[in-house]
């Protein structure tokens, strides 16, 4: 697995690569923008962008997709088969994403937006906005914030300890470090 990580103007945003050796068809979660740096990596290490996976579609991770799908021709994917003001590909909790040889399940993680989805690969999960280092990602009512937390425990707290979370800002954590530290879940 080839994997890069992107952390890009728009909110500083996090943008993340993870491609296949063996195939060179490579992933992209969010596309706050397309800046050069995105593009060059992946013909670095002779990726192709077949998929980008949107966790949510607010425009700081949307911003660049419009751009990205013009220069890549690569399926778009999110939990209300919309993004960026684009129609796209619907997936749902517990649906495999294929790209290559790698897959990752998608899990519903709603309460940021009640289209937030994240991706769960083996060691990783990238979860958008809903979970981040320390916080969760901000909510409208009190029902929405017990539904994501509801959620960050069913689909991401089960994952073993050592597993990575790659969220949509700011650092990376690990799961047994959120268990144990992330106030939101004390």
């Amino acid at each position: 697995m080839i994997f890069g990580h992107f952390l890009l103007d728009v909110n500083e945003s996090n943008a993340y690569v993870v491609g296949c050796e063996e195939t060179g068809a490579a992933l992209l979660v969010d596309v706050a923008d397309w800046p050069p740096e995105i593009p060059s990596f992946l013909q670095s290490h002779n990726l192709h962008l077949h998929t980008i996976f949107i966790t949510h579609d607010h425009y700081d991770h949307t911003g660049g997709l419009a751009r990205a799908v013009s220069a890549t021709h690569a399926r778009v994917v999110s939990g209300s088969g919309r993004a960026g003001g684009m129609h796209v590909t619907r997936v749902v909790s517990g649906e495999i994403v294929h790209w290559g040889n790698l897959q990752g399940r998608v899990a519903a993680t709603p309460g940021h937006t009640p289209e937030s989805i994240s991706l769960i690969l083996p060691g990783m999960v990238f979860s958008g906005d809903a979970l981040f280092a320390g916080s969760v990602g901000g909510v409208s009512s009190a029902a929405c914030a017990r539904e994501q937390c509801a959620h960050i425990t069913k689909h991401i707290f089960s994952l073993p300890p050592q597993c990575h979370i790659y969220p949509g800002h700011g650092p990376a954590s690990t799961v047994a470090v959120e268990k144990a530290y992330n106030p939101f879940f004390r």
